[in-house]
């Protein structure tokens, strides 16, 4: 029997996340230590917001790192050639001035995993962000790859979907009902899909685990057509089944499922939802998650269940649904 150890799937995210987390500095005064040349200000996380941004980036950059670079198991290990492959891919789906920002935080996220790393490590950090080469955005400003799509139009490629053989159809109904990310949708057992109870009394998901990471949590079901959409999905399917699944019944690639979505969209569409995604049906069911738990509770209470629902963690506040829900009233 071999000896070798097989690194977990999201080994490298989890390293990057937790060097985030653990350089969190929300009871320090960042103006204070800004003013203070004793203080090392270059690794420390002042903001909650802040350190959400930076663990998204951190869980991004880790995805990226497992799938071309699977040798790579340390942070120390990175290089510049590889942080310059990871803005080259971002080029094609972010602004120029996000690309700007991503640059900014992974100097910062290098300085996380520096200053966690053991000293006999430390010097072998060479990310060289300041050297990279800034890509050429090839996102076509006009268009906005999370515009919001909107429930008649979701249903209208839903049926389009559902003509070909793969089960791409049913990850794009979980993501438009249930707001669930691609990666997500993919990872979904018929066993964690329950038709009664939950907070409307039509059923809720269990996500067990988010991957890469993702917070476990219970979604709803919102209303009667939801529920017959969803048991429409899973009808015919054993407990321990995928709802998402290739022909031979094994887990189906996230990147499968968001290829056949923006196929269909730009069929169907053409270029009014060009780049769009999962991330696009999401927005929609955040919106429409909103305006009826605004009806029950508070605007505060409202924002923290929905940020909950969404796997942000309810304690995010405004900033963690403000660019999914647009009408926060």
């Amino acid at each position: 029997m071999s000896n070798t150890h097989t690194m977990p799937k999201t080994y490298m995210g989890k390293q990057l996340e937790h060097a985030v987390r653990a350089c969190g500095a929300f009871c320090h005064s960042k103006r204070s230590n800004k003013f203070n040349d004793a203080v090392d200000t270059e690794w420390k996380v002042y903001s909650d917001s802040y350190k959400q941004d930076m663990v998204d980036l951190a869980r991004d950059l880790g995805r990226f790192l497992t799938a071309n670079y699977p040798h790579i198991r340390n942070s120390y290990e990175i290089g510049q050639s590889e942080i310059q492959a990871f803005m080259n891919k971002k080029a094609s789906t972010c602004a120029p001035a996000t690309l700007t920002t991503k640059i900014s935080k992974l100097w910062k996220l290098e300085k996380c995993c520096i200053r966690i790393s053991c000293s006999k490590n430390q010097e072998k950090s060479h990310w060289n962000t300041s050297d990279i080469t800034m890509p050429k955005s090839k996102k076509e400003i006009k268009y906005k790859k999370d515009k919001p799509i909107p429930i008649e139009h979701s249903r209208t490629i839903l049926s389009d979907m559902r003509g070909n053989r793969s089960e791409t159809s049913n990850a794009a109904t979980l993501s438009t009902y249930l707001g669930m990310r691609a990666r997500e949708t993919t990872c979904l057992k018929v066993e964690n899909v329950h038709f009664t109870k939950g907070e409307f009394g039509l059923g809720w998901i269990q996500i067990v685990r988010g991957p890469e990471g993702g917070r476990p949590r219970k979604i709803p079901i919102l209303d009667k057509d939801d529920q017959d959409m969803l048991k429409s999905i899973v009808v015919g399917k054993n407990p321990e089944d995928y709802v998402v699944a290739k022909p031979d019944g094994t887990k189906m690639e996230p990147d499968t499922v968001e290829a056949a979505l923006r196929e269909a969209l730009k069929e169907r569409h053409g270029n009014t939802y060009l780049y769009n995604s999962c991330h696009g049906l999401r927005k929609t069911f955040a919106q429409w998650y909103y305006n009826i738990c605004r009806e029950k509770y508070d605007k505060k209470q409202t924002i923290a269940k929905t940020n909950a629902v969404l796997g942000h963690g309810y304690r995010r506040g405004p900033q963690g649904i403000k660019s999914y829900v647009k009408n926060m009233h």
